[in-house]
């Protein structure tokens, strides 16, 4: 496991069990620890230990901050997460995100023009190979079945 690695392992346990801003707080706070260590990516993930068991500890210290609001606190870090990694609308604007990123309307229009050329392509294959069948090899078939049947019938 190396330095990056570590980081993202840490990302994903914490998603969607405390809110985007303590992740990313805590993020920058390993990915600092990392620089400064003045060791090895290695000697430092040996030192620290497992990222998710890191991140339960800092989740665990989170909602005991919170007290008895913990369970709401948590919910809403569900919630916020669920709605920056579904790509569904955020608001009444039709915002979308996909992955915390917010997808802007020309990003959205390109996709579905590619989509779109894809399939046509894909179409015009289809096409092209039922035009090549029905007009090359159905006719040799239907030519070696008749010639089968009156071969079959003459020889009788």
């Amino acid at each position: 496991m190396d330095r990056g690695e570590f980081l993202s392992v840490l990302r994903e346990s914490l998603e969607g069990f405390i809110p985007m801003d303590e992740v990313e707080e805590n993020i920058t706070y390993y990915r600092n620890y990392f620089e400064e260590a003045g060791q090895s990516d290695k000697e430092v993930i040996r030192e620290l230990g497992d990222p998710r068991l890191i991140a339960r500890t800092i989740i665990d210290a989170y909602k005991a901050s919170k007290g008895p609001m913990a369970d709401y606190y948590t919910e809403q870090a569900r919630s916020e997460y669920s709605r920056e990694h579904s790509g569904q609308p955020d608001d009444a604007e039709g915002t979308y995100y996909q992955f915390g990123r917010e997808i802007k309307w020309y990003e959205r229009i390109f996709f579905w023009a590619v989509v779109l050329l894809i399939l046509g392509v894909f179409l015009v294959f289809v096409f092209t190979l039922v035009g090549v069948f029905v007009g090359y090899v159905l006719p040799v078939i239907l030519l070696v079945v008749l010639i089968k049947i009156l071969i079959g019938h003459f020889k009788k």
